[in-house]
């Protein structure tokens, strides 16, 4: 449990004011979900931020991930919140993935020379 607890800390979700707690607390489960379930596959990063705005109808996310002193922002902006974190969330896992390999192919360039 204490494991977990210290996970989640590296997690941090700032949702737009105005809504019912419950919404906050469900938006926040969410993005979270996502952050573990990218993690689950690739790897625990040191910090995750996930940033949740509405205007005018119109919901922005975005999420920033910081490992190793690098650091990747996406951003993403549907009518739909979840949809807004998703998108964002799905950029951010895509770019994971692509340095997940770069770093293997390097490794293994490194490897190959004599």
């Amino acid at each position: 449990m204490e494991a977990n607890l210290d996970r989640l800390a590296r997690i941090h979700v700032e949702v737009p004011p105005g809504g019912t707690e419950r919404r906050k607390h469900e938006l926040g489960g969410f993005a979270r979900y996502c952050i573990l379930r990218i993690e689950q596959e690739l790897g625990t990063r040191e910090q995750w931020n996930v940033r949740i705005g509405s205007s005018g109808g119109a919901h922005a996310s975005v999420v920033t991930v910081q490992h190793r002193g690098e650091t990747i922002e996406s951003h993403a902006s549907n009518s739909d919140p979840e949809l807004a974190i998703w998108d964002a969330m799905c950029r951010i896992e895509q770019r994971l993935r692509y340095q997940r390999v770069v770093a293997g192919a390097q490794m293994m360039a490194e490897l190959a020379q004599p």
